[in-house]
Formats: structure tokens, C-alpha cells, sequence
């Protein structure tokens, strides 16, 4: 768990269990605070007033009995207009691992296929969702800061857990045309096909885990346990496999040298890329050019001592 914290005001107590922290927060000054979360939130307001930005959002009044959940990594304002020390704010906040909400949604997606229902739903990340006069979600939002705070069993963290999963659902089912995105294929999640149109069309890019699991909407680990389930490879396997297809039309052409082809199709050296060629096709590139094209004789000889140096490399 973690936040970014860019100015002390709020008093803060914490408790922990072992997917989630939840915390709660008095103010009694007027100030503006700037948050911003690793993992996605869920707050409530308990006294006082706030007014709150989610990212671009317009301005909006937070009021007691109100929840709120925000994705991560979602930059919130916060404004305090009327706290003093006679009139403090306070709220109680959620952070909840981003996996677990993940899973969740994958349980429901299970659930939906063996209903016969052909359509994933995805976590929309880029919304946030406020919540008034939800009698469900407010009753669970008050078992579960009961549990936080008096629970001391060696059960504490599997209630926390099952209750917070419940919370989890209740809020997405609340706001679902809001939140969830209905995939248009019978597919874990479009956010994939995304990232492997981009791994197929840019070659040459240097791989980021953490970049490429944010463009699918989903953290590092959850990413690459999907695309994995997708693909049925690794995203570096993925990448190396769309250079080498993109290597054979090149080679076939006879219109660039081994050096040329390598770096155009995203190696960093001559080596590593005749090695993978010969791994992903059982011969070297100077075999597949004598193969598949017939050029001149001394071209051909140059090609193959070219080959022969990167290998000894």
C-alpha cells in the first residue's frame, strides 16, 4: 500500500490487514490537500464538509454519509472550506489492493460464462464513482471498520477479506454501467489487444512492464497472468516473435544487411538477434536468405561472413 501525500494536514490512524489499510482522517483547519493513491480507494465522509476534484472532474461537495471510490493513481484535491477546531472534518478511507479488485472481477466473469453469458466485463479505470444513500454499501462500510478496529481473532484477516470482497461487488454492481466495460468479444480483456497491437506495430520499442500493464488497465502481475491466459506467451516472447516474422520478410527482400535488419526490428545488438532468429527458426539468417532468395554470389558470401562474425561475437 502507498500515497503520495503532497501537503500535512489530516491527522491520520491507520490499521492494516493483509490486501487492504484502512485509515481514518481528521482536519481542523481550512486547507487543500493533494492525494494520490497506488491501489484503488474507498472513502466515506463522517463529519463535516469537502469539496473534491478526481483528476479533471469539476469541483463537487463531499457530505457526511457519502462514499466515494476512486481508481488509482488518480490525482485528488481535496479543500477543506469550514474545518476548525470546533468543527473538524473527518472520513474513513480504504485502500484496497488493486489485485484482489481484479480478481474479483474475474470471478464475476466466471460466473457470467458458466451463466452463458459471452461477453467479459473490464474494470473502467478511468472513473470514479460517488455513492449516496446506499444502505447496503453504508452497512458494509460499517462491518468492515468494526472488523478493522476491534477484531483481534486469528480470523481477522479472512473476514476482512470476505467482507471487503462483498464491498468490492456492492460498489460495482451500484454504479456497473459507470465502472464496467462489456467486452465486444468473447476475450479476458480488450486492454490487451491494445497493448498487443502496439507490441506487434512498434518494434523497436524497449519494453516496460509496469508501462505496458497501465495501458491495459490492470497492475504488473495481473497483466502478465492475463496475457499469458491470451497469448499463451510472455509479452518479451510476444515481441520477439513479431521481430523475427518482421526479420523473414526482410531478409526474403535481400534489399538490407543482417546489422540493418537486426536494429530495424528492435535488436540492441547483431548477436542477440541471430541467436533468437535460430532459436525461433531452427536456422540462422544467412541459412533462411540461401533458402528463400537467390542473389548474387558475393553478396551472398559477404551475408554469411556478416552472420558468422555476429555469432562469434
Amino acid at each position: 500500500m502507498g500515497y503520495e501525500v503532497e501537503k500535512l494536514i489530516e491527522y491520520r490512524i491507520a490499521h492494516y490487514s493483509a490486501a487492504s489499510e484502512a485509515s481514518t482522517y481528521f482536519t481542523n483547519q481550512r486547507a487543500s490537500v493533494s492525494f494520490r493513491f497506488d491501489n484503488p480507494i474507498v472513502c466515506r465522509m463522517i463529519t463535516g464538509y469537502k469539496m473534491m476534484q478526481v483528476d479533471r472532474s469539476e469541483p463537487f461537495a463531499f457530505l457526511p454519509g457519502e462514499s466515494i471510490l476512486v481508481p488509482p493513481r488518480k490525482h485528488l484535491l481535496i479543500d477543506f472550506p469550514l474545518a476548525d477546531v470546533d468543527h473538524p472534518t473527518s472520513c474513513m478511507c480504504i485502500e484496497i489492493d488493486r489485485d484482489k479488485v481484479d480478481s474479483i472481477v474475474e470471478r464475476i466473469n466466471d460466473s457470467r460464462r458458466r451463466a452463458g453469458i459471452r461477453k467479459d466485463i473490464s474494470l473502467n479505470w478511468n472513473q470514479f464513482a460517488l455513492y449516496r444513500g446506499e444502505a447496503a454499501i453504508d452497512a458494509q462500510l460499517d462491518r468492515l471498520m468494526d472488523l478493522y478496529v476491534h477484531e483481534r481473532s486469528e480470523f481477522r484477516d479472512a473476514l476482512i477479506d470476505a467482507n471487503l470482497s462483498e464491498l468490492v461487488v456492492r460498489l460495482l454492481q451500484s454504479q456497473a454501467k459507470r465502472l464496467l466495460i462489456e467486452s465486444r468479444a468473447n476475450v479476458p480483456d480488450t486492454g490487451l489487444d491494445a497493448v498487443a497491437h502496439t507490441l506487434a506495430h512498434k518494434l523497436e520499442s524497449r519494453l516496460d512492464p509496469d508501462q505496458l500493464a497501465r495501458s491495459a488497465g490492470m497492475s504488473t502481475a495481473t497483466f502478465f497472468r492475463h496475457f499469458r491466459a491470451r497469448f499463451g506467451t510472455t509479452p518479451a516472447k510476444f515481441v520477439n516473435q513479431a521481430r523475427i516474422q518482421r526479420a523473414r520478410s526482410l531478409l526474403a527482400a535481400n534489399q538490407a544487411s543482417v546489422t540493418e535488419v537486426a536494429f530495424e526490428v528492435g535488436f540492441q545488438s547483431v548477436g542477440h538477434f541471430v541467436r533468437v532468429f535460430k532459436q525461433a527458426t531452427g536456422e540462422t539468417p544467412g541459412d533462411y536468405v540461401r533458402r528463400n532468395t537467390r542473389p548474387a554470389a558475393g553478396k551472398i558470401e559477404n551475408f554469411v561472413q556478416e552472420i558468422d562474425r555476429a555469432v562469434s561475437a
